[in-house]
């Protein structure tokens, strides 16, 4: 038996450690499996106030001289010990619905992070800036309208190669990188939002890349304190120790909204293809 839980341990924690779609259906099973205990449990909460209506009718008979098999004090004493019983239960079949809401909030962490990955990987080909600025601008639907007037006023610039304090980001869009080009909504949208920070590297996103980009967003914090909406890192590939670096970090923000985006140069599908073609 010890084995056997053993290895269930294991694969939850492999499953937590894989930043990947199938997270959604583990938090969903979870989550459905929490929220059916506790309506499996509705059955016993019932009958307990069924009892409580039942004693507290049956001490009403007895005021009014119906009935006269126990005394008041023996009734009084039922019903409030039923009801303290009724309380405990209640809080230990609470616990389950707040963990569930837990697990629902991760899944829906999820499922935004995982929409986000899509949207930019299909709506960028060489992982250049101004494609990666536009792909924010279609993805991202709380900053679309705003961010796409703006860019369409602007040569883009001023969100390149950023360096605060001497943490260098290849894309930043905050309240100090917009332009006064009627740039209000923008900067009211962006403050609401968060700001926008982006790595693009040419190689494979490691856990040495992502740990200076968890170390640079940190410092970013610091200084300016800025909330961060969204971090992403976009690579060729990305290393399976990135993930777990993320997902073992007790920095929340980082945790709940660095993305690692994996786009190669070439589309092996599209190799595979002109092999078969040659």
């Amino acid at each position: 038996m010890k084995k056997i839980e053993s290895r269930r341990d294991k694969n939850d924690d492999s499953i937590n450690n894989n930043d990947s779609p199938l997270l959604l259906t583990h938090y969903s099973s979870e989550a459905a499996r929490l929220i059916k205990s506790f309506t499996n449990n509705i059955v016993f909460v019932i009958i307990i106030l069924f009892v409580i209506a039942t004693m507290t009718i049956f001490d009403l008979s007895m005021d009014l001289g119906f009935i006269n098999i126990l005394s008041d004090e023996t009734i009084d004493a039922i019903i409030i010990g039923t009801s303290l019983f009724l309380i405990a239960f209640t809080i230990l079949i609470l616990r389950p619905v707040f963990r569930s809401q837990k697990i629902l909030e991760k899944w829906s962490n999820l499922f935004d992070k995982n929409a986000i990955r899509t949207g930019i990987i299909l709506s960028i080909n060489n992982k250049s800036k101004e494609e990666v600025l536009i792909a924010l601008s279609e993805t991202i639907e709380q900053i679309a309208i705003p961010l796409q007037d703006y860019l369409s006023k602007s040569d883009h610039r001023e969100f390149y190669d950023v360096n605060i304090e001497g943490a260098t980001f290849d894309i930043i869009i905050d309240k100090s990188t917009i332009k006064p080009l009627d740039a209000n909504s923008l900067i009211t949208t962006i403050q609401d939002y968060g700001s926008i920070l982006i790595k693009i590297t040419e190689g494979v996103i490691d856990k040495d890349v992502t740990r200076s980009f968890m170390d640079s967003l940190q410092k970013y914090r610091k200084q300016q304190g800025n909330k961060v909406g969204l971090a992403l890192i976009i690579g060729e590939s990305i290393a399976q120790e990135s993930y777990d670096l993320i997902n073992k970090t007790k920095d929340k923000i980082i945790n709940e909204n660095l993305i690692l985006i994996e786009k190669p140069t070439t589309d092996p599908d599209l190799m595979n293809l002109n092999n078969v073609l040659t």
